[in-house]
């Protein structure tokens, strides 16, 4: 049964990294300067049209810069820390730091709330077997069989983690749970959703996102989104797997063919499944990822391995990141006019 009770895509956002520790000793953003933030927001607020926005990251000083200035422009702003390949004391430790901040923020601008983290099943380690998130990804597929063991650690943990940031935090709480992750719910206020369309569940997207609805809470989509190259909508959350890291310099594998028709197809479609099904929130993934820059050159250009809907030049370029100039992609036109007209 739809939950009626909850106005659809009341939350219509986009997703911002703050700096994120994918790669260990080392963050997404390597240039951080409060002008790009600056801009950046305004952006996000005035020109996408976004009345809220999902921070992420590692580091605790960039997430609270970037949600006070999102704050003070008007955007509702959910925080998630993300502590990549932390165990589970780490990952609390940093938990606790951030929601202690998060609430003297709530205090002064209410318009806040916290997502306690992100597909925690492989990106934090002591839930499934491996040494970096890589290798427990894997595990989806080789052992399979044990995702119901896996899925009670994660909620073991979970539970520790609300408890954590409600002894802090008291604003409204949530997780951004993957596909394979079975969450009890009942400690949330918000059921959060990474929900991925591509080649092997688009015939049952909408069944599966039906399911949601029977927790009787709001349901918000902390991520989707899509790549910039032909087929990059069947590849959902793998799409980047396209550039290969493994050389001196990055570069796109085989012959793929740069497409942004492709990634705004993609997200119009999903936010219009989202409004007719009483999806709460949406968050579209990601804004900009300046590491992944373009290039005229097809082998190197990067922005194909990117889900962000900002088209950024290298730093060796007439018009580097660090100058503030951006192009806007088809995608970030697409979402512009529905999130003004919706």
């Amino acid at each position: 049964m739809k939950n009626q009770i909850h106005n659809s895509l009341y939350q219509k956002g986009i997703n911002y990294d703050a700096g994120t520790n994918f790669n260990p000793g080392s963050l997404t953003r390597k240039i951080w300067r409060k002008d790009l933030l600056e801009q950046e927001i305004r952006i996000i607020s005035e020109q996408l049209h976004c009345n809220s926005i999902q921070i992420y990251g590692t580091d605790i000083n960039r997430l609270m810069e970037s949600a006070i200035v999102a704050l003070r422009n008007g955007l509702h702003v959910w925080l998630q820390p993300r502590l990549v390949e932390g165990n589970q004391e780490e990952t609390l430790a940093h938990l606790s730091m951030v929601a202690q901040a998060a609430e003297e923020l709530r205090k002064q601008y209410q318009n806040i709330d916290l997502n306690i983290g992100c597909e925690l099943s492989i990106f934090s380690s002591g839930i499934m077997p491996g040494s970096n998130f890589e290798q427990r990804a894997s595990k989806l597929f080789s052992k399979w069989w044990l995702l119901p063991w896996y899925n009670k650690k994660l909620n073991d943990y979970l539970r520790k983690a609300c408890a954590t940031a409600r002894a802090s935090f008291n604003g409204k709480l949530s997780y951004a749970a993957a596909l394979w992750e079975q969450v009890d719910w009942k400690e949330f206020d918000i059921v959060g959703l990474n929900l991925y369309k591509m080649s092997y569940n688009e015939s049952k997207y909408v069944k599966n996102l039906r399911k949601f609805h029977r927790y009787n809470k709001p349901v918000t989509i902390f991520e989707f989104g899509c790549c910039t190259f032909e087929g990059a909508d069947k590849k959902g959350p793998s799409g980047h797997e396209i550039v290969d890291t493994t050389g001196a310099v990055p570069e796109i594998r085989g012959n793929a063919v740069r497409s942004e028709k492709a990634q705004a197809n993609y997200i119009l479609e999903l936010l219009q499944i989202y409004k007719l099904e009483h999806i709460y929130g949406a968050f579209v993934y990601d804004f900009i990822m300046p590491n992944k820059p373009h290039s005229p050159d097809p082998r190197y250009d990067l922005d194909m391995g990117s889900y962000g809907i900002i088209k950024v030049y290298p730093e060796d370029s007439d018009q580097p990141y660090s100058s503030g100039y951006w192009e806007p992609k088809k995608a970030f036109q697409e979402i512009s006019k529905f999130y003004k007209n919706n």
